[in-house]
C-alpha cells in the first residue's frame, strides 16, 4: 500500500492516525477520572478531529501509509496549538471553588 493508495486509504490512515494521540491521552487520565467529561460533544469532536485527520492525509497528499498516518497524528496537535493561543488570549479570571470543574470543551481542548 506504499505506491498506489487510494483516496479511502489514505483518509482512512489520516483519521485513524488523528486518533492516536487522543487514546493516549485517555490510557494517560484512566487514574483520574476527574480530568474527563465524558459527552455526545466528546464524541463528536473526535471525529470530527479524526476527519480532519483524514482529510489532511487526503489533501497534502501523503504518498505512503506512514506518510498518511503521520499527517493524521499531526493534524491535532496543529489544531490544538491554535485553539489553546486562541482561548488563552481571551482567558477570563475563574470563579473561586470552580478550578476543578471543566466544560465539555475545555475537558476536550485541555487533553489533546
Amino acid at each position: 500500500m506504499n505506491g498506489n493508495m487510494t483516496i479511502v486509504a489514505t483518509f482512512g490512515l489520516g483519521f485513524v492516525g488523528s486518533l492516536a494521540p487522543e487514546i493516549v491521552r485517555l490510557y494517560t487520565i484512566r487514574a483520574d477520572p476527574s480530568k474527563f467529561n465524558w459527552s455526545y460533544f466528546y464524541i463528536l469532536v473526535s471525529v470530527l478531529f479524526a476527519s480532519l485527520g483524514g482529510i489532511v492525509a487526503t489533501v497534502l497528499p501523503a504518498t505512503t501509509s506512514w506518510g498518511a498516518l503521520y499527517a493524521g497524528i499531526s493534524t491535532p496537535a496543529v489544531i490544538n496549538v491554535t485553539v489553546k493561543r486562541a482561548a488563552s488570549s481571551g482567558r477570563k479570571r475563574r470563579v473561586k471553588g470552580l478550578e476543578n470543574t471543566l466544560s465539555y470543551f475545555n475537558s476536550f481542548i485541555g487533553g489533546l
